[in-house]
């Protein structure tokens, strides 16, 4: 099959509500949560790109206008509520990292309190630059702010490895992180959603690469499903729901967060996924965002995105085209233009979908 001829017929945002609703899309939406790989897009820092709301707004269009993939995405990512909470950022030209954890023991918790959006940190800033770009394609394509999950954010602040062990030494302090951390994401969310963006979980540190499936269910979906609730109930969607790593063992807990779609990493097969809980929740997954979009060829991009198309497109909740975790920032330009014309030859609604899976299975 090819591209030939074909031309669209829907915008980002028509096709992504199409996917999500069960009605007929033009063809499969491609979502990337294309972050700081934007930086490059428009030559600057990672570090000004991240700093600056206007050339954050420029990046994320000019990604979406080069690429077009169905998604743009204005962070606050998963050091955003941290920060803004009191933990210290550095801006390598790389992917930007916690530096310093704000709470160094218990005595310090006592002194933090949940940020306002408008005012503290960077999260103006991430606000602003959704709102540029909403101005100028809002109509055109949905925009996604993604923050780090409860756990993730409670780890930003108090430090992976201590949160770790405090879940079994001193759950109690554990929890109070994590009732701390779910409220400033919901007060930021509110904010957002306000803007008129959507929200989007990444939690990585609630992998079941990480913990396992016992301490995932007392200390991470408790407060996973409060803040989907409460997003529900501010806007009428909830949020999507990433988790790196092997996720195989909570995958029912995932989908009883009451997410809107599970983003699954390349680590767990889709198709399997789909058996689980495809009946309950839309799926978006899972090429490899390392083996293939890195470090592969714009041919091993091709594959990879016919095997994720031929093993989700009837997923019965919908299904997204992604990636199985964030894309690399130096991924090369040919590759995620690969990602999203394979899209467009393999994921076109309804007959070439299911060729795509004849051929691939």
């Amino acid at each position: 099959m090819s591209a030939g001829a074909w031309k669209e017929t829907m915008s980002s945002r028509e096709r992504t509500v199409a996917a999500l609703t069960g009605k007929p899309y033009d063809r499969i939406p491609v979502n990337l949560l294309i972050s700081d790989h934007a930086a490059r897009v428009i030559g600057v820092s990672v570090g000004d790109y991240n700093n600056s709301e206007h050339l954050m707004a420029k990046g994320q269009i000019a990604a979406w206008r080069s690429y077009g993939a169905d998604n743009v995405n204005t962070g606050p990512g998963l050091t955003g509520v941290a920060e803004a909470i009191g933990s210290k950022v550095v801006f390598p030209d790389s992917t930007p990292y916690i530096a310093h954890n704000v709470v160094v023991d218990e005595s310090s918790l006592d002194t933090l309190r949940v940020p306002d959006p408008e005012n503290d940190g960077r999260l103006p800033l991430f606000l602003e630059a959704a709102t540029l770009v909403l101005k100028e394609i809002g109509d055109q394509v949905p925009l996604t702010m993604t923050c780090a999950g409860p756990f993730t954010t409670a780890a930003g602040i108090r430090g992976t490895a201590p949160f770790l062990r405090d879940l079994r030494k001193n759950p109690a302090f554990a929890h109070r992180l994590l009732r701390l951390s779910t409220d400033s994401i919901i007060r930021f969310a509110k904010a957002a959603l306000e803007r008129g963006a959507s929200i989007g979980l990444a939690d990585p540190t609630a992998s079941g690469t990480m913990v396992s499936s016992a301490l995932f269910k007392e200390f991470a979906f408790p407060y996973l499903r409060q803040l989907c609730s409460a997003v529900r109930n501010e806007c009428g969607a909830a949020p999507s729901l990433h988790i790196c790593g092997n996720t195989t063992r909570i995958w029912r807990e995932m989908a009883d967060t009451g997410a809107s779609v599970l983003s699954l990493d390349d680590a767990v097969d889709l198709a399997d996924a789909k058996a689980e809980v495809g009946g309950r929740v839309a799926l978006l997954g899972n090429v490899k965002p390392t083996a293939a979009m890195y470090l592969g060829t714009p041919g091993d991009v091709t594959r990879n995105a016919k095997e994720c198309i031929a093993k989700g497109w009837d997923n019965p909740k919908g299904y997204i085209l992604g990636l199985g975790c964030g894309l690399p920032i130096d991924t090369p330009p040919a590759n995620i233009h690969a990602l999203v014309a394979a899209a467009k030859t393999y994921g076109r609604w309804p007959h070439d979908a299911t060729a795509a899976a004849k051929e691939v299975l």
